[in-house]
């Protein structure tokens, strides 16, 4: 394992993103989602539209351990994140949390007072984000076939 670093996105990284979302929600998150839901999710994450979504603001920061990519957020409209996957070999060792540190550094960048961080969790990543100090707003629910969580972090409680 090389020395784990973390920056913004850039222009042509989409296809590696894109493979890791992929391959980390095929293993954990695809399951508990109908097939409409995964084709929903899978037309989400198609490299060009990883691409265009950063055109109107880049809100997406990778983990890198050397040339490889282990990690990644997505946030929006700067208080949501809408992604956020780190590769099977790498979860546990505190990725996540150092990706959305990173995230929401540059959300206070953007915003000086932001009160509260909002996601959307899979049933997968439901423990995860408690961990990282989000709690459940409302009870579970599905939309495009797709279950989550509502959950938010709030600061400056």
């Amino acid at each position: 394992m090389n020395t784990i670093h973390i920056e913004k996105y850039q222009s042509g990284q989409e296809e590696q993103i894109y493979r890791l979302i992929k391959k980390v929600y095929d293993e954990f998150v695809a399951v508990d989602y109908t097939e409409a839901g995964n084709l929903f999710f899978y037309d989400w994450i198609e490299p060009s539209r990883i691409a265009e979504r950063q055109q109107h603001q880049v809100s997406l920061l990778v983990a890198w351990d050397g040339s490889e990519v282990i990690g990644m957020i997505e946030m929006r409209d700067n208080n949501t994140i809408s992604l956020l996957f780190v590769d099977k070999e790498y979860q546990g060792l505190g990725i996540a949390r150092q990706l959305l540190d990173h995230a929401l550094a540059m959300c206070f960048q953007r915003d000086p007072e932001p009160s509260e961080i909002f996601v959307h969790a899979s049933p997968f990543s439901i423990p995860v984000y408690q961990k990282l100090g989000f709690t459940a707003t409302d009870v579970m629910q599905e939309e495009h076939g797709i279950k989550f969580l509502p959950m938010k972090m709030i600061f400056g409680e």
